[in-house]
């Protein structure tokens, strides 16, 4: 029979071992999201505690189909996903084509899950609902469909550590090449205000470069040098109607 000092340390130690454990799982619940997969009715996600169905249009960015926003677009905050419209990036190793197939498969992977998101209804500068959805930031991120992304600042940090991996490992957009800056959007001087916006490949801050350049449809324009990347310039009014020959 164990003395009844050995069996109060053992009680001791057992507490403290599922103290412990309980604490790991909480961190882990904090690290790493485990949302449910996306249910056989179509995508969802959990809007602020409400399950709301979606359509996905491409990585970052869907439309609600039921909630109290309805009808709305979303942007997602935090991180940003290639064009899909048609074959515009470049950079490294790849060609455009092989990006935009990047870019088209992005949304089937954002879709997998019913992520849990956050909004506080306020719109961006195109009329879209901005929502914050950290469990598929993470997971876009961490796959290489995705970079970081933040609005004339530095991205979240837990979001660039996970970048700097993908980097490492040359995951998804990263494989053949991991250029310093990535141009998200151009916009000729023709429009009325000449600027494109510079992403850093190494922090996700955006920036814009004001220009007076005029762009002809179809145009490729670099930013960033020799580790930088490149862009087709195409107005938004023929991006998805009269597409011109490049998106073809």
């Amino acid at each position: 029979m164990l003395s009844l000092s050995l069996r109060i340390s053992l009680t001791v130690f057992l507490l403290a071992t599922m103290s412990w454990t309980g604490c790991a799982h909480q961190d882990t619940q904090r690290t790493v999201r485990i949302e449910a997969p996306a249910p056989e009715s179509g995508p969802a996600i959990l809007l602020n505690g409400q399950q709301v169905d979606v359509r996905w249009s491409d990585g970052d960015s869907f439309k609600f189909k039921s909630g109290p926003y309805k009808g709305s677009g979303v942007r997602l905050m935090g991180y940003n996903t290639l064009e899909s419209y048609g074959p515009v990036h470049r950079w490294g190793r790849w060609t455009a084509t092989e990006l935009y197939e990047i870019a088209r498969s992005s949304k089937y992977r954002a879709a997998e899950r019913v992520w849990q998101c956050t909004t506080d209804g306020e719109k961006d500068g195109y009329g879209r609902v901005l929502v914050d959805c950290p469990g598929v930031s993470e997971h876009m991120v961490s796959i290489g469909h995705a970079h970081v992304f933040g609005m004339d600042q530095e991205g979240e940090e837990s979001l660039i550590r996970l970048q700097q991996q993908a980097r490492r490992k040359k995951l998804g957009i990263w494989k053949k090449g991991t250029p310093e800056s990535i141009v998200t959007s151009l916009h000729s001087a023709s429009e009325g205000r000449g600027y494109n916006r510079i992403v850093s490949g190494f922090t996700g801050k955006s920036t814009v470069r004001n220009h007076d350049e005029t762009y002809a449809v179809c145009q490729e324009v670099c930013e960033g040098g020799d580790g930088g990347s490149c862009m087709v310039y195409v107005p938004f009014k023929i991006r998805y109607r009269n597409k011109p020959d490049c998106l073809r």
